[in-house]
């Protein structure tokens, strides 16, 4: 029984539900791994773009499955290119955000792009069900910005110019004022 005391969790180590947080914190790091994954192997071979840099073009599909080519269909605006998936806690406030941006600055300004990594369209509309997103959800299926865009875990958001150049990258959860600092600064400079 000594060897099996350091296999054995104790009620304090356990979820509510009953699963031991450490299995919690492995089904986590798998969801990561699988997700990112694909993309970091499918796409080796292709640089990693940068600040300053243009990022590669893709066409993705929506969740209705209209096509995108992103970001070349969203040249002459501010770009806010938001990575995501549906366990990611902060990722739902966030798109809350970006959807208050659009609202606020307007369809010909600014456009944010929420792209879904790695799942299944129903996992992606039943984590956005219910906050009324009117800017384009659009879907990854097989992580191929992962490498392109040096997305090492989401949230990782992207801010392009009008001329659709990274200027900003923001990885973890975004701060809204830090975010509309930077969205004020390349609509008044009108960046291109």
């Amino acid at each position: 029984m000594d060897g099996m005391k350091g296999l054995m969790t104790s009620p304090e180590d356990r979820h509510p539900c009953g699963i031991a947080r450490r299995d919690i914190l492995r089904l986590a790091a798998a969801a990561c791994l699988a997700i990112i994954a694909p993309g970091w192997v499918s796409c080796s071979s292709e640089p990693v773009s940068k600040v300053g840099d243009a990022p590669p073009s893709r066409i993705l599909e929506d969740l209705e499955g209209n096509p995108f080519d992103v970001p070349v269909d969203f040249r002459g605006r501010v770009v806010l290119i938001h990575f995501w998936a549906a366990w990611c806690p902060f990722c739902r406030p966030e798109m809350k955000t970006l959807e208050a941006f659009y609202q606020k600055y307007g369809k010909q300004t600014l456009i944010p792009c929420s792209i879904n990594l790695g799942e299944s369209r129903e996992a992606a509309l039943s984590y956005i069900r219910n906050l009324n997103l009117t800017y384009p959800i659009l879907r990854d299926p097989k992580s191929t910005l992962v490498r392109p865009y040096g997305v090492s875990g989401v949230p990782t958001t992207f801010v392009l110019d009008r001329g659709g150049i990274i200027r900003f990258r923001i990885v973890g959860e975004i701060d809204r004022d830090a975010l509309e600092g930077l969205v004020r600064t390349l609509l008044e400079t009108g960046r291109s």
